[in-house]
C-alpha cells in the first residue's frame, strides 16, 4: 500500500485509510485512542489473560529491532519457567514449531470465530494433548526441529484452558512468554497490548533523550554542514537549529511502563510544523514481509555504527510502510525556504494516551549547500539491473533497493583469500531482501568445491553466506552491502562433551556443539546404535538428551555417538561411554 501524499489542509482533518488513531490535536481525542479496535478482524472481543498473577511487559509492539518490528508483546514470568499459559479463545491448534533458535517451541491457535490466530513463544513445554502429537511426529522423523501444520480438527482448545508452560527456549535470553495476535485473513501482526491493557497499569509517557536534523543530500544544509545535527534534550533548554533548504527531523525516543524499569518503544509519534501535523508514524500493526523496511524509518547509518536508533520522518522512493507512515511532506523532508523562524514539535504517545510533546525551532538561515559527489552506477529501485566488474558480477532484483541508489564497487587484493575483496555499495544503504553475488576465484586449486564460502568480512568477525560453485565462481544471496570475499572452510564441528563423568549422575547427557564458519547444518545423536532426541539450545551453543528408561535401560554402560556436519560438508562424530 503506498503513503497517501496529503494536502496540509487535508492533514488538518480526521485521517483514515491506512491511519488508524484520531486527530492528535487535542487531548480529549487522544485519550479516547483505540488503534487496534479500528483496525483488528475483532476489536471487542474478551480474550483471556496468559497468566493469572499480575501481568507486567518486558517488551512492547513494534519495538525497533536488528531487521524486524518486535511482532508481539513479551510478558515477564516472574524471573522464572514452568507458569501455566491459558489458552486466548475457543480454537484449535493450527501449527506447533520446534528449534533450537527462534521462537524455540511454539503454539499457533486459530479463533475462527473472532478471526484471530494467537501465537505463543519460548515455552518450555506444551500441554500433554499438544506434546503426544508433537513427539510422536519428531521420533517419526527423528529430528528435534519440526514444523507440524495440523487440520481444524485435531486439536481443539478452549478459553482459559492451559496449552503449554512458560520456558526460555529458542531465541530468548530470559524467562518470558512472546505472544502474538495475527489477522487470520491477512496474516498481519497486530498489536495485542489493546486485547489486555486493561490488565497492566501504566501511567508514564514517553521520553525523548536526543534531536536531529538531517540534511537532504545535495538540497540541504544544516548548521553549514552536509551531515546531521545533534542535540540532547533538556527541559532548560530551547532546541534550535540553522538550516536552509530540504531537512528531515529525527528523534531518539523511549516508551517507559508503570511499576518496571523496562524500556520500550515509542509507538505513536507525529510531527508538526507551525501547529501543522505533516507526519504520523503509528505501528499498531503490520505486515511481516515487510518487516525489514524498520530500516527506512532510522538513520541506518547511524544504526549500523552506533547502535542508535534515530527515527527520522525520511521517507524512501518505493514508500515499504505505507500503513505505518503518513506524510505531506515530500519524501518527508520539511523544505526551509524562507529566513524565519518554523516552530516545529515531535509528539510522542502511548497505547494509553500518555503523551510527550518535545518542541523545538528550526531558524531559516540562508547558508551553503554543500554538493555530495555520488559514486557508482545508478541502481533504480524498482527495476532488475547488474553490475559487472574485474572478477564480479552483481545482480539486483526489482525492489531490493527502498529507492534509486549509486552502488559503488571496488576491489583490492588480500593474500588471505582465494578472491579480491570487494568493496560493494554502501553500509548506510537498507535492503528489502538479498541479491546475487557471483565473484571469481583467483587460484581455483581445492578439489571440494563444496568448502568454498562467500564472506561479509567485519573488523572483528565474518559473516558466512550459505554458497554454491559454478564454473569457476562462488554465489551467494546476499543481505547487506559491505566488504565480500571468497574463502573456505575445511575445518568440521566441534563437539566437546561437557562433564561427562557426572552423565549418569544427572541423568541428562551434554554436548557443546559449534562451528567455525559456514555453520552446523544437521547432527544426529545415538545411544548404543539407536536414534535419540538430543535437543538444541543454539544461543547456548549446546545440546542435550535427558535419559529416558523406557529408550535407554538402566544400570548398566551405555555408548553415546554424535555426529554433526556444517553447511560446507565437514563432518564430525564423537563416541564416549557413560554408566546410568
Amino acid at each position: 500500500m503506498r503513503i497517501r501524499l496529503i494536502t496540509n489542509a487535508i492533514v488538518l482533518l480526521l485521517l483514515t485509510a491506512c491511519s488508524s488513531t484520531n486527530d492528535l490535536r487535542n487531548n480529549e481525542q487522544e485519550k479516547e485512542l483505540k488503534p487496534l479496535a479500528q483496525r483488528a478482524p475483532n476489536p471487542t472481543a474478551s480474550l483471556h489473560r496468559p497468566f493469572d498473577f499480575p501481568l507486567v511487559l518486558s517488551g512492547n509492539f513494534g519495538e525497533l529491532r536488528a531487521n524486524h518490528f518486535h511482532s508481539g508483546i513479551d510478558f515477564k514470568t516472574q524471573g522464572e519457567i514452568g507458569k501455566s499459559i491459558h489458552c486466548a479463545y475457543d480454537g484449535y491448534v493450527s501449527q506447533v514449531s520446534v528449534s533450537g533458535g527462534g521462537y524455540g517451541r511454539a503454539i499457533y491457535v486459530t479463533h475462527p470465530e473472532i478471526g484471530l490466530t494467537t501465537v505463543y513463544a519460548h515455552i518450555e513445554k506444551f500441554a500433554t494433548k499438544i506434546d503426544s502429537v508433537v513427539r510422536a511426529e519428531q521420533y517419526r522423523r527423528e529430528t528435534f526441529a519440526i514444523n507440524l501444520n495440523l487440520p481444524a480438527d485435531s486439536i481443539l482448545v478452549s478459553k482459559g484452558e492451559i496449552i503449554a508452560l512458560s520456558g526460555n527456549s529458542g531465541h530468548s535470553f530470559g524467562p518470558h512468554l512472546h505472544m502474538e495476535i495475527r489477522d487470520i485473513e491477512t496474516g498481519d501482526a497486530i498489536d495485542p497490548l489493546p486485547y489486555f491493557k486493561s490488565f497492566l497499569v501504566d501511567t508514564d509517557a514517553p521520553q525523548a533523550l536526543e534531536l536531529a536534523l538531517y540534511p537532504d543530500k545535495n538540497t540541504g544544509s544544516v548548521n553549514g554542514r552536509k551531515s546531521a545535527t545533534y542535540l540532547s534534550v533538556s527541559a532548560e533548554e530551547q532546541l534550535q537549529f540553522n538550516a536552509w533548504g530540504m531537512v528531515y527531523p529525527a528523534i531518539l525516543a523511549n516508551d517507559y511502563m508503570t511499576n518496571t524499569h523496562n524500556v520500550y518503544g515509542v509507538k505513536y509519534m507525529s510531527l508538526k510544523v507551525d501547529g501543522v501535523e505533516v507526519y504520523k508514524r503509528i505501528i499498531d500493526r503490520f505486515q511481516f514481509e515487510a518487516t525489514r523496511a524498520i530500516n527506512t524509518l532510522v538513520d541506518y547509518n547511524d544504526l549500523n555504527k552506533k547502535g542508535t536508533w534515530y527515527m527520522y520522518t525520511r521517507v524512501p522512493k518505493s514508500q515499504p510502510l505505507g500503513c505505518i507512515v503518513e506524510t505531506s511532506l515530500p519524501n518527508g523532508a520539511v523544505n526551509i525556504e524562507k529566513e524565519r523562524d518554523y516552530k516545529c514539535e515531535f509528539v510522542l504517545l502511548d497505547e494509553y494516551g500518555n503523551k510527550s510533546v518535545v518542541p523545538f525551532v528550526i531558524h531559516g538561515v540562508k547558508q551553503e549547500i554543500m554538493p555530495v559527489k555520488a559514486a557508482g552506477k545508478l541502481i533504480k529501485y524498482n527495476d532488475e539491473d547488474t553490475i559487472i566488474r574485474d572478477g564480479i558480477e552483481l545482480r539486483f532484483f526489482k525492489n531490493v533497493l527502498y529507492e534509486d541508489s549509486h552502488i559503488p564497487v571496488s576491489s583490492r587484493e588480500d593474500a588471505k583469500y582465494y578472491s579480491h575483496i570487494y568493496s560493494i555499495g554502501d553500509n548506510a544503504i537498507p535492503l528489502s531482501r538479498t541479491y546475487r553475488i557471483a565473484i571469481d576465484i583467483k587460484n581455483d586449486i581445492v578439489k571440494d568445491k563444496r568448502k568454498y564460502q562467500i564472506i561479509r568480512v567485519g573488523k572483528n568477525s565474518n559473516r558466512a553466506y550459505k554458497s554454491l560453485y559454478k564454473n569457476g565462481q562462488v554465489i551467494a544471496y546476499v543481505d547487506r552491502f559491505g566488504y565480500f570475499a571468497v574463502t573456505i572452510d575445511d575445518k568440521s564441528p566441534q563437539l566437546v562433551p561437557v562433564n561427562p563423568n557426572k552423565w549418569g549422575e544427572v541423568g541428562k547427557i551434554t554436548y557443546r556443539i559449534s562451528d567455525n564458519l559456514s555453520g552446523i547444518k544437521h547432527y544426529r545423536g545415538e545411544i548404543d546404535g539407536k536414534w535419540v532426541m538430543f535437543e538444541a539450545d543454539t544461543k547456548n551453543s549446546i545440546i542435550t538428551y535427558k535419559l529416558d528408561s523406557e529408550e535407554v535401560k538402566r544400570g548398566q554402560s551405555h555408548e553415546v555417538k554424535l555426529f554433526s556436519v556444517d553447511e560446507c560438508c565437514n563432518e564430525s562424530v564423537i563416541t564416549n561411554k557413560f554408566y546410568w
